[in-house]
Order: C-alpha cells, then sequence, then structure tokens
C-alpha cells in the first residue's frame, strides 16, 4: 500500500452495468478482510490518533475505545482540555460531553447511534445494510497502473460516495463524495458541511485477527488532514465505558 497519494490522477474507465450483487460482494469482501466483528472477548481495543492540519501547528489527539456488547468512549484532546467526549456501555448508559459547560450529560440511544456514526473504527461501510446504504458497481478505476473496484453508495440525508477498492488486495483506498445535497434553507447553509474532495487511507495495521487503519489523509474545502493512529488491545475495565 502506497504511503502518500496525496496527488490523485484518477482515469475512469468505461463503466460496466450497475449490479447490486458485485457491489455487495466487494463491500462484503472488504469487510471480512479487516474483521470488523473480530474484536477480542474480555479485551478493549484502543486506537490512539494524532491529527495534523497542513500548514498549521494545531494538533488534536483522539483516542476511541471499543468492547463486545456495543460498547465504545470516543475523546478528542487539545492539549489538556477535553474538547469532545462520548461514551456507552451499550445498554443503559449513554453520555455526551458538553465542552462549553464542562460536564458530562445524558443521551438517548438514537442519539448516541448519531454521535458515534463518524467515528466508527471499521469505517462508513460498517453496518452499511442497517445504515439503509444502496450500493452499486460502477467499474474500474486506473491509478498509477493499479486497477480500482468503484462503487456507488447512496444513503439518505447524506453526500452520494464513490468507494474505490484495490482489485488486488480487496481494501478501501479511497472516498470521493459527490455535492448533491441542496440547502435551500438560508439558516442551514452556514451549518452543512461540505463533501469531501477525498479520502485516502494509506495504511492499515494489524491488531488482534482485525485489521483498522493507520494512516489516513483527507481534503474538503482544499485544507488538507492527516491523522495517524496506533492500535492495541488492553485488558478490558467496565469503568472505561460506565463512568464518566
Amino acid at each position: 500500500m502506497k504511503k502518500r497519494l496525496i496527488a490523485l490522477m484518477l482515469t475512469l474507465l468505461p463503466l460496466a452495468a450497475g449490479a447490486q450483487d458485485t457491489a455487495v460482494a466487494i463491500v462484503e469482501r472488504y469487510l471480512q478482510m479487516i474483521n470488523s466483528d473480530g474484536l477480542r472477548p474480555d479485551s478493549t481495543l484502543v486506537v490512539e490518533t494524532e491529527i495534523t492540519f497542513h500548514g498549521s501547528t494545531d494538533t488534536l489527539r483522539m483516542r476511541r475505545m471499543e468492547a463486545r456488547g456495543g460498547m465504545h468512549r470516543v475523546e478528542m484532546w487539545r492539549g489538556d482540555s477535553l474538547t469532545m467526549g462520548f461514551c456507552t456501555n451499550g445498554t443503559t448508559r449513554f453520555r455526551k460531553y458538553a465542552a462549553h459547560m464542562g460536564w458530562w450529560n445524558d443521551v438517548d440511544s438514537l442519539e448516541m447511534v448519531r454521535l458515534l456514526e463518524p467515528y466508527d473504527l471499521w469505517g462508513p461501510l460498517h453496518g452499511w445494510r442497517e445504515k439503509g446504504i444502496a450500493l452499486e458497481y460502477r467499474g474500474t478505476s486506473s491509478l498509477k497502473g493499479q486497477t480500482l473496484l468503484v462503487v456507488r453508495a447512496r444513503q439518505q440525508d447524506r453526500y452520494t460516495r464513490q468507494y474505490l477498492f484495490e482489485q488486488s488486495s480487496g481494501l478501501l483506498l479511497i472516498i470521493l463524495e459527490e455535492d448533491d445535497l441542496p440547502v435551500t434553507d438560508e439558516r442551514l447553509k452556514a451549518l452543512r458541511i461540505s463533501p469531501l474532495q477525498y479520502k485516502i487511507y494509506h495504511e492499515y495495521q494489524p491488531v488482534g485477527e482485525s485489521l483498522v487503519t493507520s494512516q489516513e489523509s483527507y481534503m474538503r474545502d482544499n485544507l488538507l488532514t492527516i491523522m495517524e493512529s496506533k492500535a492495541r488491545y488492553e485488558a478490558f475495565n467496565p469503568l472505561v465505558f460506565n463512568q464518566d
């Protein structure tokens, strides 16, 4: 897997006829390869990520923790200050950190699902059926002599995405978003997040019997963000998911 693919030169080849079963096979092969359901029992998967912004000295640290039973904890730190956080034990406790007030609040389970989605350790296609994502095979693309398989994904109230998988390895390499969510309400335009120009998964790392990304980068509004992650397993501690 090449480490640096910032300058993208994608040459689209003639598209094959759309086939849902082909798209499903590509996505399911990828999910099986990363083994998104392979969490170790009696352990907590911890992924520490350093986030840097091109042309800026600002750095964020993100910590994501996951254990069996739908247990999750996500924290975002700037220096010694917690700027964002939420955690759940998967059943009875759903908490969100209110940075402007400096304390944790209860949220409902549906809100927790919404909060966790962008920080899923297994990527945006994890649980694609439950999310109502419609898949369509769009043929092949070429990148520096490498053949990529293209899957278009549509989801309600989300930008349409193109997922590009390495044909040789089956791993996800690139995500592109289409600007196809027009907002007519002026009050909402300022709140809308612009579509990704691209997101690249440069490197994957093994952890237990699974794979998670170790290096990602993405461009949005012509601003480049780089994410470097290290993953490990720790002994399961229920307090991680049951206290603020």
